[in-house]
């Protein structure tokens, strides 16, 4: 079984090297606006602002990860039993253009049922431009909390690059699992891995963004689909991205399984 502390160096190796290429498209860029005409100019400043911005982000969060991995202890079990009694049987989990990093858990009438805020200070305002250029912050590391009504009940950190890895910790007890992605001949598969154990499991087609979150017994949870807009709240839904959440199963939703369609809402373009 791979540790928390081989996952974390593994992270900060991929997002060195990630960060490294940004970088260097960056360095590209500059070397072209001594090369263009004054049209050209502003494009190669924008590009090499965004690549290099996303770029550093990048390798330093590698960098930390790589350098503290050790400090990390195994995963632990998840002693969250704490379920939501009821949900509506469509919601939207989502974020507003201006709010890459905050999302929400709506009902159809725009109540938020839980939430997730970054906790670290890569949200500049000033450089949300940049950062949404990259795929709406999906490349970007970022670490959350992750609230049911005014309670904290889990830390969230994303890795940042092209393949990444996100972590749920429970507070005071640390890493108790993990969501990985994986493409297959079309088809995306997430993962919300305790331990050794999928707990749960969302498949569909990468392109269309349509999945089936499933538990480790084969049960369907609920049926997600990518910027799906409902009819019934076009106005206040069409321009956030995110996911439209037909439940399946509408009573006792554990904790977890939040957790991992928030982690798959950061990463909506995939």
């Amino acid at each position: 079984m791979t540790t928390v502390q081989q996952f974390i160096r593994q992270d900060g190796i991929r997002q060195i090297i990630t960060g490294s290429i940004l970088i260097l498209i960056m360095a590209f860029f500059i070397i072209s606006l001594f090369f263009t005409g004054q049209a050209g100019l502003w494009i190669s400043a924008v590009y090499s602002l965004a690549f290099g911005l996303a770029g550093l982000a990048i390798f330093k969060s590698g960098w930390e990860d790589y350098m503290s991995a050790m400090n990390y202890e195994d995963f632990k079990a998840d002693t969250t039993y704490e379920k939501i009694s009821v949900f509506p049987q469509r919601m939207y989990i989502g974020h507003r253009p201006a709010s890459i990093f905050h999302a929400n858990f709506y009902d159809m009438d725009g109540k938020s049922y839980s939430e997730i805020k970054q906790h670290t200070v890569l949200d500049i305002k000033v450089f949300r431009a940049f950062v949404a250029f990259f795929s709406g912050g999906s490349l970007m590391p970022a670490a959350y909390n992750m609230f049911i009504g005014d309670a904290h009940v889990y830390t969230i950190d994303k890795k940042g690059g092209f393949k990444w890895r996100g972590y749920v910790h429970q507070l005071d007890r640390g890493v108790v699992a993990y969501t990985s992605q994986e493409r297959i001949s079309g088809k995306s598969i997430f993962r919300y891995i305790e331990g050794e154990q999928c707990r749960f499991q969302a498949e569909g087609d990468a392109y269309i963004g349509h999945f089936e979150v499933k538990d480790y017994q084969g049960k369907v949870w609920a049926v997600v689909k990518r910027d799906a807009i409902p009819k019934e709240a076009a106005d206040r839904f069409s321009k956030m991205p995110g996911y439209l959440v037909d439940w399946k199963i509408r009573k006792d939703i554990p904790y977890s399984l939040l957790a991992f369609l928030f982690l798959m809402q950061t990463n909506t373009n995939v």
